[in-house]
């Protein structure tokens, strides 16, 4: 038996006029152990979540990520984008996709940004002192989810890898 040409299949194509696309899309089957639920994705806006160390990954681009979503990890006075050299390493750990989510986190982790070498932040060379300064200040979790997308993040396209961290 052979399958027709779906892309040359009338109802669908008007099905997806209807809905207002014309491209095709990418379907990846709900498993709660890997994707995130409605639930969890209003919490990780609101309130965040804690969560075992053993339950975020790092991307090959050192970015968290908990299940299908990039996160930030709350540490007090700041908080955490990437796998960098002061990551909390407590358990268990508060995550979170928003600003409004860590109470009193205030600033970004510049180990996090010079991980990350966002915007071109490099802190350990003097000549760009005045420059990685100014990503700093004007820093914008808004701009770095455009950059850095935070949901979906698919669990086949993306390779992840187990944070090297660990408790002691």
């Amino acid at each position: 038996m052979s399958l027709p040409d779906f892309t040359e299949f009338d109802p669908f194509n008007s099905l997806r006029a209807r809905m207002g696309t014309d491209r095709l899309g990418f379907f990846e089957l709900f498993d709660p152990t890997l994707h995130l639920t409605g639930v969890e994705r209003s919490d990780l806006d609101q309130q965040g979540l804690w969560v075992a160390q053993s339950d975020l990954r790092a991307l090959l681009d050192f970015t968290l990520v908990y299940k299908n979503s990039r996160v930030l990890i709350a540490d007090g006075r700041r908080y955490h984008l990437a796998e960098c050299a002061e990551l909390p390493i407590s358990e268990p750990l508060h995550i979170a996709t928003s600003l409004a989510a860590l109470a009193g986190g205030s600033g970004v982790c510049h180990a996090c940004l010079q991980k990350l070498q966002y915007q071109g932040y490099d802190a350990q060379k003097a000549r760009k002192e005045g420059y990685s300064r100014q990503v700093l200040d004007g820093f914008s979790l808004t701009r770095f989810w455009r950059e850095f997308h935070k949901y979906p993040v698919s669990e086949k396209r993306d390779i992840r890898k187990s944070l090297t961290r660990s408790v002691s």
